[in-house]
């Protein structure tokens, strides 16, 4: 269990500050906003970048960006499957901590993740896990979104693994007990909609014991997960209820809309990282600001060094 206590984004890039340095590969690096989260991350972290692509497109972006040009390592590749295959390389030859996308579609990316000979594998579930600043909080203001860029359609097995990848990184970010909703459109176990069963069964097997290191509570809308006055207008007694910092949504399509509402409705800033591979895996979206690429690097910085000494040890999945 982590030592420190990392409640908003301030904590969380002060922290990564501190940190040793961590090296991060960006695949396919093409875009003016990957080469400002670049110099960004320069002046606020102690990280390596290995940026793989075209030697004078990196350069002259990097430039433009005031990075530090001579601090970073290029690896010069024609196109993207070719600079996917470095950064695999680069990864699977434990040269690089973090695999950060650049221009390469996420899809192309994580299949190569997948491969069987990546390097990458753990035998876990792979899903990516929004963060974000949920500013109604006055103490631990962080509240996670998963999955919306992996997992297409979790059926309750994966939503098990769901739960605990998100529940290991709260726990890194030093949330003790999270408390988890796992939502759908009601707060009623209906039989003919999948997500409340699926719910009612995490909620059960987390007081039985299976699910451990968090408080789950299921189903849940969306409002009684977080809004106490709406959880106490509908009755709904539960440590979780108006208080949930680990939203499960039902699959990727809801996951995916509710994260990127918090940025285009809310304007509120996020980071996300994918969990369950042998490093941290980062894939922003190609619209995202170099701001949320920053916070991605820096939970990324944050991750990897709490996983680093296990995963020294721990064999590679066949």
């Amino acid at each position: 269990m982590s030592e420190i206590s990392i409640n908003n984004f301030d904590d969380l890039v002060l922290q990564a500050s501190r940190l040793p340095p961590a090296r991060v590969a960006v695949v396919w690096a093409t875009h003016a906003m990957a080469f400002a989260a670049v110099a960004e991350a320069q002046r606020a972290f102690k990280t390596e970048f290995h940026l793989i692509g075209n030697h004078q497109v990196i350069k002259d972006g990097l430039t433009l960006q005031g990075a530090s040009v001579g601090e970073v390592q290029i690896h010069h590749r024609t196109d993207a499957e070719l600079a996917l295959r470095k950064s695999i390389e680069l990864v699977r030859d434990g040269k690089v901590d973090i695999l950060m996308k650049g221009s390469i579609d996420t899809s192309q990316m994580m299949k190569a993740v997948l491969a069987e000979d990546s390097g990458l594998r753990t035998g876990r579930l792979l899903s990516d896990i929004v963060l974000i600043e949920y500013p109604a909080r006055r103490s631990n203001k962080f509240v996670m979104i998963t999955d919306g860029g992996i997992v297409l359609m979790p059926d309750l097995e994966d939503k098990i693994e769901l739960v605990n990848n998100a529940v290991e990184i709260a726990h890194i970010l030093g949330n003790p007990c999270p408390k988890v909703a796992i939502l759908s459109a009601t707060e009623l176990v209906l039989p003919n909609l999948q997500s409340t069963v699926d719910a009612a069964a995490l909620t059960k097997m987390n007081q039985s014991g299976q699910i451990r290191g968090c408080i789950v509570h299921g189903p849940l809308a969306l409002d009684n997960a977080l809004s106490p006055e709406a959880a106490a207008a509908k009755g709904i007694e539960s440590p979780v209820a108006g208080q949930a910092e680990i939203l499960v949504a039902p699959n990727i399509e809801s996951a995916n809309i509710l994260a990127k509402s918090t940025t285009y409705f809310g304007n509120l800033r996020l980071a996300h990282i994918v969990v369950g591979a042998r490093i941290p895996i980062l894939i922003p979206s190609r619209a995202d600001k170099s701001d949320a690429r920053v916070l991605s690097i820096a939970l990324g910085i944050v991750v990897n060094s709490a996983v680093k000494p296990r995963r020294a040890h721990a064999p590679l999945a066949k």
